[in-house]
């Protein structure tokens, strides 16, 4: 029998298997792949050539500690672990976040990123050197107020796709996506007084 058919002839043995296991638990048990809320927007991977590009853009290098904020598969952090730098994701949804850890792993980068099941919002982002981001026009602006507070001056912040509002970006690219943009900010003295 070759790999294809085992695996399809297996894996309804493994599902059956998983099943009598999880009706075993009780009920009073929480489910381990319950986020603490409904995430804000729907799981859409960066390409990876945009994950170059915003950590060209941000100059990623060693010694800097990348926050990819609704990291998704990982490969954000997984991008910037190949740069020498450390990777944290974070993400409301655990099936992603153990994704992310399996992409780590088969990558041989397990050591330099950690993924988080964690609320961007109420995550403490003020280890990060660069935040990445690939979330809404209302979600970036939302973040912003949070950004400056918690980055320290001389942070970079990075976009695919969507902009800060009336936040002027640093630098703009054109990325080969059907939003056609990344953009990158710097946290200055003057965002620490807003």
């Amino acid at each position: 029998m070759d790999r294809r058919h085992f695996l399809s002839a297996a894996a309804p043995l493994a599902l059956a298997g998983t099943m009598s296991e999880a009706r075993g638990q009780t009920s009073s048990a929480p489910a381990p792949c319950a986020p603490a809320r409904t995430a804000d927007v729907v799981y859409e991977p960066t390409p990876l050539a945009v994950v170059q590009t915003m950590m060209d853009m941000a100059a990623v290098k060693a010694g800097d500690v990348v926050y990819d904020l609704g990291c998704g598969d990982g490969r954000i952090a997984i991008g910037a672990a190949r740069r020498g730098a450390s990777g944290v994701g974070i993400d409301l949804n655990y099936n992603l976040i153990e994704w992310a850890n399996a992409n780590a792993k088969a990558e041989r980068v397990q050591d330099k990123v950690k993924f988080v099941h964690q609320d961007i919002f109420t995550m403490d982002l003020s280890e990060a050197s660069v935040v990445t981001l690939y979330l809404l026009p209302e979600l970036n602006q939302r973040l912003r107020p949070k950004l400056w507070k918690e980055l320290k001056v001389g942070s970079r912040v990075v976009s695919n796709a969507f902009d800060m509002g009336n936040w002027r970006p640093d630098k703009t690219v054109e990325v080969p996506t059907r939003y056609l943009m990344a953009y990158m900010w710097t946290i200055k003295p003057e965002h620490k007084k807003a």
